[in-house]
């Protein structure tokens, strides 16, 4: 951002310009390469990345557009015995990072540890939660993914006393933090955790998701660009001060999500919405539907319908999708609701489970089409599938999610469906198809291998 510039690397298949959305590690659209030939995201690394330009290749890339993902099902599978080579071909013609040359050691011991209750999620609803079960004499261990508690409130001045005093009250509770929960086994009785001290199986009789949410991306046109991020990305890069000064800020959001964009004193150039916005002293445009995002290696505006087009270096779109990974490993259903769509898990399981904070969700409130989807639009970032694949899919009888992943690729990239599993089902309700999600498997995010590589002295 200091460069002035979003690129961190290509899109996998057509190598488009990427960059960060989420800038927490949810998306995984910010994956770069060291110098050292390390795979990292970029918005959880200090180090420099070696940004990466194959002009030839995306020559290549814009070729490739003209085509469905799955072009070479009918002309590179035969004859069998040159499969092999085909496909490494396309793989080398790919934007798919070089491996490293060698793996870092892994660290630490496998360790077992039992609890009353485990609370996945530091965040201001984890802490509370936290601090009511040790009040109430439960043996309570608090699980955080990054170095420190806080969550999101750590970015809003608004919340800061709230914070000060959730931290003083589970100040003795037993935690765990830079640790990720990637899944849930034995019935999901059990939860697996991967730290820095190496990995932890915990056994517990009770399960608190205070996960959060994430970013939502919708569908329109010229979704991929380079410098559009999410509203949770804006607090972050705001309270960072990294964002410059005179940079033409504009906002996407509902009325809600203007003010949480307005609280971050940061200067903003307009203010659009599909609803009602509150009485503010920034340009806005209410009651308008997003339809295009447009620039060439990154963005540089947006168009309204009402409200025509407004220039912007930096599109933040107000959207979040509540994590839902480990109430699918639970045994919840998916459901669909809202505009844009987002996925929200549903019915009874059999373990103790509650679900607090962001995580809980709501359908996000409309007055009317937030975004114009069309063809164009991606559906799928990691995997380069657009809208129209997916369509496409559909008519030629993949409908149903699990043969739509497999046709089109569309929730098998790095994010795990993240981006793209509210806008699947979507097309698939479009098409009058049951909603149903793919099968919510651990890992809750990539891991590397690496990381389970520890001493068992079991």
């Amino acid at each position: 951002m200091a460069d002035g510039a979003f690129f961190l690397g290509s899109s996998f298949r057509l190598h488009r310009p990427r960059g960060a959305f989420c800038h927490a590690g949810w998306c995984q659209q910010c994956r770069t390469t060291l110098g050292d030939g390390r795979i990292v995201l970029a918005c959880q690394t200090s180090e420099r990345p070696v940004r990466i330009r194959r002009p030839l290749r995306r020559l290549i890339g814009r070729l490739a557009e003209r085509m469905p993902p799955w072009f070479y099902e009918q002309h590179l599978l035969a004859p069998r015995f040159l499969r092999q080579f085909y496909l490494e071909r396309l793989r080398h013609l790919s934007a798919a990072p070089a491996l490293p040359a060698a793996l870092a050691p892994g660290a630490g011991d496998w360790r077992e540890r039992r609890c009353e209750v485990l609370v996945v999620g530091g965040g201001l609803a984890g802490l509370d939660v936290a601090a009511a079960q040790h009040a109430a004499g439960k043996a309570v261990m608090l699980v955080e993914v990054e170095e420190v508690l806080g969550g999101r409130a750590r970015f809003q001045l608004a919340q800061s006393v709230r914070l000060a005093q959730s931290m003083m009250r589970t100040a003795t509770l037993p935690r765990l933090l830079s640790t990720l929960c990637v899944g849930l086994y034995e019935d999901a009785r059990q939860a697996l955790l991967v730290g820095p001290d190496g990995p932890t199986l915990v056994v517990f009789d009770e399960l608190i998701v205070a996960t959060g949410a994430y970013d939502r991306l919708p569908s329109f046109t010229g979704n991929d660009l380079p410098g559009i991020i999410g509203l949770r990305a804006f607090e972050r890069l705001a309270a960072s001060r990294v964002i410059p000064r005179g940079w033409r800020v504009g906002v996407f959001a509902d009325a809600d999500g203007a003010n949480a964009a307005i609280a971050t004193s940061h200067p903003l150039a307009w203010i659009a919405s599909s609803g009602d916005l509150p009485a503010i002293d920034v340009s806005c445009f209410a009651r308008t539907t997003l339809v295009v995002a447009e620039g060439r290696k990154q963005i540089t505006a947006v168009r309204f319908e009402p409200g025509g087009s407004q220039a912007c270096d930096l599109l933040v779109v107000g959207f979040s999708q509540p994590t839902y990974e480990l109430q699918m490993q639970a045994g919840q259903r998916a459901t669909l609701a809202g505009s844009p769509p987002i996925v929200l898990p549903v019915g009874e399981v059999g373990i103790l489970l509650r679900v607090v904070g962001d995580a809980a969700g709501e359908p996000p409130r409309a007055m009317r089409e937030a975004t114009r989807s069309a063809p164009e639009a991606f559906l799928c970032l990691c995997e380069d599938v657009r809208r129209r694949d997916a369509d496409a899919a559909i008519r030629d009888g993949f409908a149903d999610v699990e043969l739509l992943k497999r046709r089109t690729g569309a929730g098998t990239g790095p994010c795990q469906g993240k981006l793209c599993h509210g806008e699947m089902l979507a097309c698939l309700v479009a098409a009058g198809q049951p909603i149903a999600l793919p099968t919510v498997r651990p890992l809750v995010r990539p891991v590397a291998l690496s990381r389970f590589a520890a001493a068992d002295h079991g």
